[in-house]
């Protein structure tokens, strides 16, 4: 019997964090979000994996790198900063993003260059009623996404998450569409791609607002000075390696 009660206690999560959860949470995201060699190796393999799934017309292969790609934190630490209010997080984290995005989007055009393609049976269906349905999809996900990261007991759906996500795909075909000069397929894989981020965004900024986050823009303003100052140092080596 005492066995079960500690399984109960266990399985026990609560809609709204405590405060030292919150600035736990807060902590995890902003640090999961910082560019880093892990960050960018991770978005690297993804896009490699990604775009030969793609060429090769192989969900496997695509479902596989959409768990290895990392933008699912930048994206949280969005609708985080969106939620308290916070516009250097937000101008921080976007200019992350575009830097990946832009990477992804050049990964698929060189590797399309490379080997040739897209084939004709790519699988993603470019209809409205299609990217709708991502948009819905991308919503659930940015919502789970976040409670995840506030939950610890629940962190192993992330990896299902990663899967639902589905951003970098739409980003690597859009590289692969502009070297095939298949500018329809470009068109639709930029729609779906803007429809699941702001899925995503929402999602998270509705779950951060119910779970009260608000009360943890304290922590956020300290993360803040934190990446002001990690930012100042990185200039200042690249002002003293360009004099040497």
């Amino acid at each position: 019997m005492p066995k079960t009660k500690k399984k109960g206690e266990k399985l026990e999560i609560k809609a709204v964090p405590t405060r030292e959860e919150q600035y736990h949470t807060v902590d995890e995201i902003i640090e999961k979000s910082k560019p880093s060699f892990v960050y960018y190796f991770l978005l690297s393999i993804s896009a490699l994996i990604i775009t030969g799934g793609l060429l090769l017309s192989n969900s496997a292969i695509v479902i596989g790198g959409m768990m290895v790609a990392p933008v699912l934190s930048p994206i949280i630490a969005m609708a985080l900063a969106i939620t308290v209010g916070r516009k250097e997080l937000l101008r921080h984290e976007a200019w992350y993003l575009l830097k990946s995005f832009v990477f992804l989007i050049l990964a698929g055009f060189l590797l399309t260059i490379i080997f040739q393609g897209p084939p004709r049976d790519i699988f993603f269906e470019s209809t409205m009623r299609a990217a709708v349905l991502y948009f819905i999809v991308a919503f659930c996900a940015g919502a789970a996404g976040t409670f995840a990261f506030a939950h610890k007991k629940t962190s192993d759906i992330l990896p299902g998450i990663a899967v639902a996500v589905s951003l970098v795909p739409p980003l690597v075909l859009i590289g692969i569409s502009l070297a095939a000069l298949n500018f329809e397929l470009t068109r639709f894989s930029f729609l779906v791609f803007i429809l699941n981020t702001i899925g995503i965004i929402f999602g998270g900024i509705i779950t951060f607002s119910f779970m009260k986050f608000h009360r943890a823009e304290k922590r956020v303003d300290e993360e803040i000075k934190l990446l002001e100052a990690e930012e100042k140092e990185r200039a200042k080596g690249k002002v003293q390696k360009a004099k040497k």
